[in-house]
């Protein structure tokens, strides 16, 4: 049996862990004494109350007696074993309330009691707690014949102190965490034996997830991954206090965070690990989208070219035909349904428009210009050996002609308006060109927006004119050995019927054997008499027939 309890506040915190079913498979209040409450929750709330009137800060006490799973005890029994601790604890007469859990199936008793003595108004001391404890465990394991627990404190008879079990908050830490005391512990315990130096121990705990940082009470503590505090001392096994002050010597506690930071930092990593595993997690289902579609996608080309195998060819040749995409017309869709393009083309077409305004006024005040000049030539061809002597005169100043400084006025002006003009054109050029190379990169997106767009079909297109190709190419194919048959079975026919004309017309070698000699003749089919003998020997003979069927042979491979 296993007894574990110490004082503590916060009674509604403590209602709710109580109540909990999710964690239990079944909570039973089995007794409410010296509250005025109906249920838990008031009950605990009450008992807190109590503390109010003094400088108590924890004004109850938590137990829990926890059997081993095999051994189970009777109503009678668990009384029994409550009155027990209570009365060893100091707490006989105190408001209480019982709680019975099965979790895992195993039953426990939680026992909360308060500490405060109404009638002295001052709190019950817990001192020695753990010790009581242990005794109470070890009368109730004799009284009850079960197992004998091996404790810290009590009836060590020689024994090695037991590892240090969590307590009952490491255990609530333990559930708010996830992580296991045990392992947490382990897993420092060895970082610790691996280094040979603070700050060394301090990087291995960083690169572990752990954080080392000043505590409020104790020397260092380590904040976990789950931003829990753990006391370093109770976390690195057979190490005493004052040999880890010493090993983390060289490291300043003021370069430290503190609880609060290091649980900060704790959970911006939390944070940001959380932000990865989600990206990672759309990633990953952004890629299996990805896979089924292209799976589906294969399928649906593997039904489509079974299907394109199987139509007739004409029916084929107009699918292909509305299969083929019309980049063009889905361009300038594209192009209509974007707002920002259609503001650039816009643009583009005013500052075009604006140019060519500005260069058909160019051109006419150059026109001006030069019709001007022209006209004033003109005045002075005409004013013959008179006016060049006023021409000279005007030059040194002594005279002028009123009529050709109206022409010279005329002419500044034009070209002052010229230049004018030419600037402005100059100007609507700029704007048009910055108008076209905002237009360029808008049409180049959209290009490859549709072009990305169209890619399935052109695909499909393309698969289907190359089932086309293919089929026509065997059509042609068959078509070329049809021919080839007919061709080789007429060449066959002809020159069968070609030898049995001469069977039946009996033009060919003859051949007749008499008195050993053999003798053959070439038959037109004429009379005998009139045919040409002649004695030949039987290589002869042979060499002649093999001849023969040498001319029939080729005869049959022209047919094929």
């Amino acid at each position: 049996m296993i007894i574990k309890g110490g004082t503590r506040a916060g009674g509604a915190d403590l209602g709710v862990h109580l109540n909990r079913t999710d964690t239990n498979e079944r909570v039973r209040v089995l007794e409410l004494r010296g509250v005025a409450g109906v249920n838990l929750d008031q009950a605990l709330r009450e008992m807190e109350a109590f503390g109010a009137g003094t400088r108590c800060k924890s004004p109850l006490y938590h137990a829990n007696i926890d059997p081993r799973a095999d051994e189970r005890l009777t109503p009678e029994q668990w009384g029994r074993a409550v009155d027990a601790l209570e009365a060893k604890l100091g707490f006989t007469g105190q408001p209480r309330a019982l709680v019975q859990h099965v979790k895992e199936g195993r039953e426990h008793v939680h026992v909360v009691w308060s500490r405060i003595d109404i009638e002295r108004n001052r709190a019950i001391p817990d001192s020695h707690n753990y010790r009581k404890h242990e005794e109470v465990a070890r009368v109730l394991e004799r009284e009850f014949g079960h197992e004998r627990v091996q404790g810290a404190h009590v009836e060590r008879e020689g024994k090695e102190r037991p590892a240090r079990t969590p307590s009952h908050a490491e255990m609530q830490q333990a559930e708010r965490s996830g992580l296991d005391p045990k392992a947490i512990k382990a897993e420092i315990t060895v970082l610790w034996r691996q280094t040979d130096s603070g700050k060394a121990f301090a990087g291995a705990l960083a690169e572990a997830g752990y954080i080392l940082a000043r505590g409020d009470k104790r020397d260092f503590i380590v904040i976990d991954q789950a931003g829990e505090s753990h006391s370093l001392a109770r976390r690195i096994d057979g190490v005493k206090a004052a040999d880890m002050r010493a090993r983390l010597s060289d490291i300043d506690q003021a370069t430290l965070p503190d609880a609060r930071g290091a649980r900060a930092e704790q959970a911006q990593k939390a944070l940001e690990d959380a932000q990865k595993a989600e990206e990672a997690r759309r990633a990953a289902e952004a890629a299996e989208a990805a896979q089924k579609a292209a799976e589906a996608v294969e399928r649906a080309d593997e039904a489509d070219l079974t299907r394109w195998r199987s139509m007739p060819l004409n029916a084929l040749q107009w699918e292909v035909n509305t299969l083929r995409p019309d980049r063009e017309a889905a361009l300038a869709a594209a192009r209509m349904a974007d707002p920002a393009y259609c503001e650039a083309k816009d643009a583009a077409e005013k500052a075009e428009g604006g140019a060519a305004r500005a260069r058909l006024e160019l051109l006419e005040a150059t026109e001006t210009v030069r019709s001007l000049n022209q006209q004033a030539e003109r005045y002075r061809e005409r004013q013959g050996l008179l006016g060049r002597v006023k021409f000279w005169l005007q030059d040194k100043g002594f005279l002028e002609i009123r009529e050709w400084k109206r022409l010279q006025t005329e002419i500044s002006e034009a070209q002052a308006l010229a230049e004018k003009r030419q600037g402005v054109l100059d100007s609507a050029d700029t704007l048009h060109t910055e108008a076209k190379n905002t237009l360029h990169p808008l049409h180049c997106a959209i290009a490859g927006m549709v072009d990305e767009a169209l890619e399935p079909e052109w695909r499909r297109y393309e698969a289907a004119r190359s089932v086309l190709d293919e089929r026509i190419e065997e059509d042609r194919r068959r078509a070329a050995e049809a021919e080839a048959e007919r061709r080789a079975e007429e060449i066959r026919r002809r020159v069968d019927a070609e030898i049995e004309r001469e069977k039946r017309e009996g033009i060919g070698w003859q051949v007749s054997v008499q008195d050993g000699v053999v003798t053959t003749w070439w038959s037109d089919g004429k009379s005998p008499q009139e045919d040409e003998t002649k004695e030949v020997t039987k290589d002869e003979l042979q060499e002649r027939q093999v001849q023969a069927k040498r001319e029939k042979d080729r005869g049959f491979d022209m047919m094929d």
